[in-house]
């Protein structure tokens, strides 16, 4: 889900370099056009929440909803599920530099709609799939294509609102997973009913055919500049520019990782990776073969993570301006720890039955958004998108490491006990990394 993404580094960093020597004042040339009283930037921002709904939330999200009835009908094991679920993360991996490059290059605009239309199709073919290394391949493809949804998104946002509002925009774009959470929840249970056996295939057909219509939606929608419709960013009028000499400073992998803090930014943003996959790809497997729900019953559980965790990075987000960066990262992590060690017991009725899921929906997005904010707090201005790009890539080695390994735990231990306490150490280990995160005091 990600609410940082390496386009944002691409993108902002070529103006960057482009303009090495010149720093902005902050006097207005002219206000924000507006039509009818209303800012063409939100639709950019309703779009770019039903364009996260798409690429992340229903392409790799919808997968841990519909995955029981897949792997029951597949005959696939525990541990193919696993290396299913990496493929699609890895695919991801693989494909956001390319994606940013390719959006730098032609604009954000088509590479989002290419994206969607690109993941939509991967949908529909996922429902023809008859063995676990074609659907590793179609789930790695998916992958690409996701990446190339939401990784152009991140720029296209960057673009069309002010540093002042671009957390807000951010947060409330990361909303749409929990949308598309909250829909498979209820959609998947249903179409299983009626279609019984084969539900599941239909299932990714149905999702399919949402993603390629949010595809053609993006292509009439979006535009790549607020200049193209004679307007400001959001929360800024236009600035003029002036000449003024600045000192270079290095982006290079080695100069990143000598800013103080980078590393333990880093170091964290892995272990979020690694644990909050677990419980995402995971969680309606467990509460179907280990608590006995009904499909269901898991299905409003999962469906309950998504509605609050819509806008929970705002919230979070805002706490952090008040309270500071580090010390709402460890209580994210805290959080999610105890999220994580509930599922040990196994708690099968009442509220301790979603308690889990509760503390994970409020604690979701929060870390993405506030590793984004930390990038640009503990570094200067022209690094900073580089900063993102880097943890961003560290980032996704978890994603593609904690399914993996939970797969092969579910597989030979035959519980999914031991995933989920790993799920539980890895966040407890991004608390201790918050920790030695040292936010200028410049920046607070």
């Amino acid at each position: 889900m990600m609410p940082t993404s390496l386009l944002y580094n691409i993108i902002l960093s070529r103006t960057y370099n482009q303009g090495a020597k010149m720093e902005y004042n902050r006097k207005p040339q002219h206000k924000p056009a507006r039509f009818a009283g209303i800012h063409y930037g939100l639709a950019i921002l309703v779009m770019g929440m039903l364009v996260v709904a798409g690429a992340l939330g229903l392409a790799r999200f919808g997968y841990g909803m519909i995955l029981p009835a897949m792997q029951q009908h597949l005959g696939l094991t525990h541990d193919q599920t696993g290396i299913i679920a990496s493929a699609n993360m890895f695919g991801y991996l693989v494909s956001a530099l390319g994606a940013g490059m390719l959006a730098a290059r032609f604009g954000p605009r088509v590479v989002v709609a290419a994206g969607l239309l690109w993941t939509g199709i991967t949908l529909v073919v996922t429902g023809f799939v008859q063995g676990p290394n074609t659907a590793a391949l179609i789930r790695f493809l998916t992958g690409v294509g996701s990446a190339g949804g939401n990784v152009a998104m991140m720029g296209l946002i960057a673009a069309w609102f002010a540093p002042s509002r671009r957390g807000m925009a951010a947060g409330f774009m990361v909303g749409g997973s929990g949308i598309a959470i909250a829909f498979t929840g209820w959609l998947i249970p249903y179409v299983n009913s009626m279609f019984l056996q084969d539900g599941w295939r239909y299932s990714w057909f149905i999702l399919g055919a949402i993603v390629m219509g949010l595809g053609v939606a993006a292509w009439q929608v979006l535009c790549n500049s607020p200049v193209e419709k004679k307007l400001g960013p959001i929360g800024e009028a236009p600035v003029i520019a002036i000449k003024k000499e600045q000192a270079p400073t290095g982006s290079s992998i080695k100069d990143l990782v000598n800013i103080p803090s980078v590393p333990y930014l880093a170091a964290q943003y892995f272990c979020y990776g690694f644990s909050y996959i677990i419980m995402a790809t995971f969680l309606v497997s467990y509460l179907i073969d280990e608590v006995n729900c009904t499909q269901e019953l898991a299905g409003s559980i999962w469906s309950t993570v998504g509605f609050l965790s819509i806008g929970s990075s705002v919230i979070w987000g805002m706490l952090s301006d008040k309270l500071g960066r580090r010390e709402i990262l460890v209580t994210l992590f805290c959080c999610q720890t105890l999220a994580y060690s509930l599922l040990l017991f196994k708690f099968s009725q009442g509220w301790l039955l979603w308690l889990p899921a509760i503390i994970f929906g409020l604690t979701a997005w929060g870390v993405p958004s506030l590793t984004a904010s930390c990038s640009g707090d503990i570094s200067d201005a022209k690094r900073a998108p580089a900063v993102i790009g880097f943890v961003t890539f560290i980032f996704g080695f978890g994603q593609v490491l904690g399914p993996l390994l939970s797969g092969y735990i579910k597989e030979y231990t035959l519980s999914f006990h031991g995933a989920f306490l790993l799920a539980a150490v890895m966040a407890l280990l991004g608390a201790l990394f918050s920790l030695r995160i040292v936010v200028p005091k410049e920046s607070q």
